[in-house]
């Protein structure tokens, strides 16, 4: 059910380029008021994807608190063409971010894309630069920053956000180290569970790889990494009916807990030799 008409300003960029990157997302009601604001440092990156995560961190904003109907304004010429299919996405860097991107799109309904002026986003261009401080500043690299306060629009509508991580996977390389190593590569990353339902797909390895992808997003949302006591096996991607569910297992649980991460969203996407994953955890 519709929650009512937004549009939201987003921009992403980085020093370097690539070099340290980050995003920021204001949301506004369709009369100018504030909604609600984002940004995230996401480590070492290009302008280009810094801007798609940009976008992603605001198509999630909207499935998470219901709104079907939005203009999404943009200052990336590239990225509003590509989304609008003008532009084909050629890079293999965006591929798959511009393919769970539209995934998202198609979910909510009626998304619309504008190319507007840098200095008609300056909102969300001071919020990416407030996120690239921080992350230049030593700050966590995949963990987003809030940014303001929730709002009686977005309250109620699935909890704050208190992690969120994104990864992307080769689809070959997972195939390599099957082809290599056999069991002792699945035994050592994957569950029996998440196991016994790859390996009985025609492609396995697309599915290991996207279950890689996501153990390595909701690693980097606790904001462990693979560290801290953390391994693969201690998170795992649970598909029987419906789409894919987490799990957290041991001292990955016990971070999930301290955290005050109550909840676990997760998407997955494949895009030619690339899958892509993207967690998101709540607090309510």
């Amino acid at each position: 059910m519709s929650a009512g008409s937004i549009v939201a300003y987003i921009d992403g960029g980085s020093r370097g380029n690539p070099g340290v990157a980050g995003y920021g997302v204001r949301i506004e009601a369709d009369d100018g008021s504030l909604i609600d604001e984002l940004k995230g440092a996401i480590g070492i990156a290009t302008n280009n994807v810094a801007e798609y995560r940009g976008l992603l961190a605001a198509l999630a904003w909207m499935d998470r608190n219901g709104f079907r109907d939005a203009i999404v304004r943009s200052d990336s010429e590239l990225l509003t063409r590509q989304m609008t299919g003008r532009f084909k996405v050629r890079h293999p860097g965006l591929k798959p971010l511009h393919a769970e991107a539209m995934t998202i799109v198609r979910r909510l309904g009626r998304v619309r894309f504008e190319h507007v002026r840098r200095s008609a986003n300056v909102e969300a261009d001071r919020l990416a630069n407030e996120a690239m401080d921080r992350a230049g500043a030593g700050g966590s690299a995949e963990t987003p920053i809030p940014a303001a306060p929730p709002t009686a629009a977005s309250a109620g509508h699935g909890g704050d956000v208190v992690g969120i991580g994104i990864d992307i996977e080769s689809i070959a390389r997972v195939g390599g180290l099957l082809e290599r190593y056999g069991p002792r590569f699945v035994e050592r990353v994957f569950t029996a569970h998440e196991a016994a339902y790859c390996l009985r797909r025609a492609r396995p390895a697309q599915h290991l790889a996207a279950r890689f992808a996501a153990k390595e997003a909701a690693m980097k949302a606790l904001g462990t990494g693979h560290a801290r006591g953390v391994i693969w096996r201690s998170v795992e991607v649970v598909r029987e009916a419906g789409p894919p569910r987490l799990r957290f297992h041991g001292t990955a649980a016990r971070h999930f807990d301290a955290i005050g991460a109550t909840r676990a969203l997760v998407t997955i996407s494949h895009s030619g030799d690339f899958a892509l994953a993207q967690v998101m955890l709540f607090s309510r």
